[in-house]
């Protein structure tokens, strides 16, 4: 992960992470998809996709980590020495830009990757990263590793 600060300008990810993200999107489709991405045992590229069910009331436009499901995934992370490098979800239907939703669900959590996967066009899907930076979704550079 590379850093300017305590700010993300760049975070590789492998290709086996990249079409694993893929393939949890279009398996929940036409709902959104949503979990964590890490990096495994001290590394700054990521090479883990966990997700967490979905269980926003309208998941056809939104998400909504399950509590438990997202709690016991993130201690999980923790026991096997993994590194929150981000949180992923899906636009089923729209482009792979933060919505207003993204911009009032997300943590405050300053720095932090957010990763878009757009299945608007289910035969070219679209991935784009981004990072909170001062309130704002800042785009930070798809590299795969």
């Amino acid at each position: 992960m590379a850093m300017a600060g305590n700010m993300i300008t760049k975070l590789p990810i492998t290709a086996a992470a990249y079409q694993e993200l893929l393939a949890i999107c279009e398996r929940i489709y036409p709902y959104e998809a949503c979990g964590l991405l890490a990096c495994s045992d001290g590394g700054d590229t990521i090479d883990i996709v966990l997700p967490i069910q979905n269980v926003h009331e309208h998941p056809e436009d939104s998400f909504a980590f399950h509590p438990v499901e997202w709690t016991n995934t993130f201690f999980g992370m923790q026991k096997n020495r993994q590194q929150l490098a981000g949180f992923f979800h899906s636009h089923p239907h729209s482009h792979a830009q933060p919505s207003a939703r993204d911009y009032a669900g997300f943590p405050p959590a300053q720095g932090m990757s957010c990763w878009i996967v757009s299945l608007q066009e289910r035969d070219r899907p679209v991935i784009e990263p981004y990072r909170m930076q001062d309130g704002r979704f800042e785009p930070i550079p798809l590299v795969l590793a």
